[in-house]
């Protein structure tokens, strides 16, 4: 697929929209498995914290440090010497926490097996900034032990002090006492919000990584590399609000301009591309299909009909559908008496009586409301080959709806009397494996496949505001199928 550069980065653009819009939509739709990862770890982190908490005691001591030479009433100090003490503070925060000074600390707090280690690991020490004061705080699990050691330091602490710093004083501006209750505990917090955290990260990467991990299309790009395949048209997400119940069905119709402008247009670039393939290789009959039920091929069938009759061709839309008829329900069209394809090919009536013609949207319609079980036999007569020759002679193009192709073979055997095929791939839907089966299924048809329509995307939203019903309402593409599990 060839673009210009300009193109290709709009093409790139727009593939990297739809991968961050399916990651962030699969993550809203799991969101349940998000909250419930969260709470779940988070009561864990508060549940550790509990278990495994310790109450601890704290004792502590407050000095302000000081030039001998200028050790004299505050007023008298200059603001020279308050930074030159608020520098030595810091330094002072090292001292503390010397060897020497505490193993001197240790031996001297009335309580055995204290080892340097210890003190250095309860000990904490800090400068409080742009001050020359520093905060000494002992914390253990025993409140007589912190008071014990922070009265260490108070006796012991000038003699470090002096030898490193001769020039200084440092004075106990607020002695240790001895703590009442135990600290306030703030690991059960931490830990919640820990837990809360990792739960959130973990299951929004859990989420990313399966959506990585889910083998299926989710760029126009892909169409072409995982499956060989030229887009001819990108259907953008339409959001509208479900049907109310006892509500009219309201399905999406270039016919309505309710659809949107992006929605509309699409069809028409689409039908552009389709009438250059059938003038260059005189091509007429097109089959539209999907690999699985639910991606859309109904209404691509039905819009490129309008599309083409809008443009003032004579188009014959035929439900070749038989298994489960729709093309009739999506236009509105009461179809319950008539057999459609089937009754043509049992003889209940010659072609010219089964078509019908719809004024309203000026399209010939070759529709059945009755399904038929195990129609491939049926379809496989020469009778549906004379039925699409004796139409090509009567209409510009010729427009079949197929079973998906993925699912039953009546898609392989309609393509087999058409010119070309159009396959309907829905974003982030079927694998691609499968679908790679079902392109290959086609081919072996006989017939070209013309291109892909990649329905459902994302890339087109900014567009959608352009139409004000597109604010209000949502709908799905595809219709229900009875052919058995979507398997992906």
């Amino acid at each position: 697929m060839a673009y210009s550069s300009s193109g290709k980065t709009h093409v790139e653009e727009s593939d990297n929209l739809d991968s961050v819009v399916i990651y962030l939509k699969k993550i809203l739709q799991h969101w349940k498995i998000v909250v419930i990862s969260a709470v779940v770890l988070a009561v864990l982190g508060f549940a550790v914290a509990k278990l495994t908490y310790t109450p601890s005691y704290s004792s502590k001591i407050t000095f302000i440090a000081n030039n001998k030479s200028s050790a004299l009433a505050v007023s008298g100090q200059t603001q020279s010497d308050l930074n030159a003490s608020a520098t030595l503070a810091e330094s002072f925060k090292y001292v503390f926490t010397t060897t020497e000074l505490s193993k001197r600390v240790a031996d001297n707090s009335g309580f055995k097996d204290i080892s340097v280690l210890d003190i250095k690991n309860w000990v904490s020490v800090e400068a409080v900034e742009d001050t020359a004061i520093i905060n000494l705080t002992v914390t253990t699990p025993n409140a007589d032990v912190s008071y014990g050691i922070a009265n260490a330091y108070v006796n012991n602490y000038e003699s470090a002090i002096n030898a490193a710093f001769p020039s200084t004083t440092l004075t106990v501006i607020d002695p240790p006492l001895l703590a009442s209750a135990p600290n306030r505990d703030a690991s059960a917090r931490n830990y919640t919000i820990v837990g809360f955290a990792a739960g959130l990260v973990i299951s929004i990467f859990a989420i990313v990584l399966a959506v990585i991990a889910k083998d299926t299309v989710k760029t126009a790009d892909d169409v072409k590399d995982k499956l060989g395949v030229d887009v001819i048209g990108m259907v953008a997400h339409v959001n509208r609000k479900k049907k109310k119940k006892g509500e009219d069905y309201k399905p999406l119709l270039i016919s309505d301009s309710r659809s949107g402008f992006p929605f509309i247009e699409t069809f028409k670039i689409i039908r552009t591309k389709i009438e250059h393939t059938a003038q260059r290789e005189k091509y007429k009959t097109f089959v539209v299909t999907s690999t699985a039920e639910n991606e859309g091929k109904t209404t691509s069938a039905v819009n490129i009909a309008l599309a083409l009759a809008q443009n003032g061709k004579s188009v014959l839309l035929v439900d070749g559908d038989l298994r489960k008829p729709a093309v009739a329900k999506l236009l509105g069209i009461n179809a319950s008496e008539d057999g459609g394809v089937y009754g043509v090919i049992n003889g209940e009536k010659t072609l010219a009586e089964a078509i019908k013609y719809s004024e309203k949207y000026n399209l010939f319609l070759l529709v059945s409301g009755k399904p038929v079980f195990d129609p491939s036999e049926l379809l496989s007569t020469d009778a549906m080959s004379d039925i699409i020759k004796s139409a090509e002679k009567e209409f510009d193009y010729i427009i079949i709806d197929t079973a998906p192709c993925g699912v039953v073979a009546d898609a392989s055997i309609l393509s087999s009397y058409a010119d070309g095929i159009l396959l309907v791939v829905r974003n982030d839907m079927v694998a691609s494996r499968r679908i790679k089966r079902a392109v290959e299924n086609l081919e072996n048809s006989g017939t070209k496949l013309v291109g892909c329509i990649y329905n459902d995307t994302e890339s087109g939203m900014p567009n959608r505001f352009m139409s004000s019903y597109n604010k209000k309402y949502g709908y799905g593409y595809g219709y229900g199928y009875g052919y058995g599990s979507n398997q992906k």
